[in-house]
């Protein structure tokens, strides 16, 4: 009997997750500053104004230095923030050098103050996290779907936008990943050696 799409999801879970944990620190540090040198000089970061980014928990991919690049390309950032009016979903409040951060219920830091928000729809770019892609633009997450219920707008859009961007290391690449009707695809997945496309 075939396992679900449920179980061989846990299963590349627990692989990935051990894929990248092995990552040491200063292959980190080199692929953190190699993917925002990569990112800065594309078209998709260029033509973006309201870009959202992440805060790594773990053993996340880090993102300082994307973050920073936007700041210094006064571009607007906005980071992922769980505590809205739908629990079940993600708000993107700016972030600017200096704004203080809280612990969510995940030990995940969000800015504190909300009040400078911004629809999903209204941004340009996404740089999300994840635990494996495949070459299709499967993503595979932590599990909490947060990505997939924000961005289920896009499943009826024609002309994708905001465009997401997976963060990951290229070890992160699996072969094929399970899919669901849920699941929202990206649009390019960036590593310390590439963005690649899927769109």
């Amino acid at each position: 009997m075939q396992p679900s799409n449920a179980e061989t999801k846990l299963l590349l879970r627990r692989h990935f997750r051990q894929v990248r944990s092995k990552v040491d620190a200063p292959y980190r540090e080199h692929a953190a500053l190699a993917a925002a040198n990569v990112l800065e000089g594309h078209p998709v970061f260029i033509q973006s104004r309201h870009i959202a980014c992440y805060l790594p928990a773990k053993d996340e991919f880090e993102t300082l230095h994307i973050i920073k690049m936007i700041w210094k390309a006064r571009k607007h950032c906005y980071l992922p923030v769980l505590s809205g009016q739908d629990e079940n979903a993600l708000q993107f409040a700016a972030y600017d050098e200096g704004d203080a951060l809280r612990l969510n219920r995940y030990q995940i830091q969000e800015p504190v103050n909300t009040g400078r928000s911004r629809p999903p729809q209204e941004l340009d770019l996404v740089i999300t996290p994840l635990l494996a892609f495949d070459s299709q633009g499967g993503r595979l997450g932590m599990g909490g779907g947060f990505y997939d219920r924000t961005f289920a707008f896009l499943h009826s859009k024609m002309n994708r936008t905001p465009k997401l961007i997976g963060l990951a290391f290229s070890s992160q690449e699996a072969e094929e990943l399970p899919s669901d009707t849920w699941d929202i695809r990206l649009d390019g997945v960036l590593t310390e050696k590439a963005l690649i496309s899927f769109s």
